[in-house]
Parts: C-alpha cells; sequence; structure tokens
C-alpha cells in the first residue's frame, strides 16, 4: 500500500466521520430527549400507583364502615321490633 492509496482511504474514512457525524450527534439528541421523557412518565406512573393504593385502601376502609353501619341498623331495627 502506498502512500496514495492511503491518503484516499484517509480521506474517505475523514469524510464518512464528517457526514455521519452530525447525523450522530442529532440521533443522540432525540434519544436523550426520549429517554428524559420515559423517566417523566415513569414518575408519574409511581405517583399514579401510590395515588390508587391509598384510594383502594380508602375505598375498603369505608366499606368497613359500611358493614359496621349495616350491622348496627339491624340491630336498631330488631329493637324497634321488641317495642
Amino acid at each position: 500500500m502506498n502512500v496514495h492509496a492511503l491518503g484516499i482511504i484517509v480521506g474517505v474514512a475523514g469524510s464518512a466521520i464528517l457526514t455521519l457525524g452530525p447525523w450522530m450527534f442529532m440521533v443522540h439528541a432525540k434519544l436523550a430527549v426520549i429517554v428524559t421523557k420515559i423517566a417523566e412518565l415513569d414518575a408519574k406512573m409511581e405517583k399514579a400507583a401510590a395515588a390508587d393504593r391509598d384510594l383502594w385502601s380508602l375505598c375498603a376502609q369505608h366499606e368497613t364502615r359500611l358493614g359496621t353501619h349495616d350491622v348496627q341498623f339491624t340491630h336498631i331495627a330488631e329493637r324497634l321490633q321488641e317495642i
């Protein structure tokens, strides 16, 4: 391989790098934005899951209270029937 062939190979490689470099940086920037948005969505999903768990817990508490009230109403109805 002589100097002339080596110069052509280096020139083609340099041109390819200079041509593909900006495109690669653009793709990298777009991927960074996508990763950031995915991280934000993940945080929102975690927050929504925590809120959902809290609401289900509150719902279970209310259901228990309603069951207690039903029992109390039943006792009151029985006492009223006795009177």
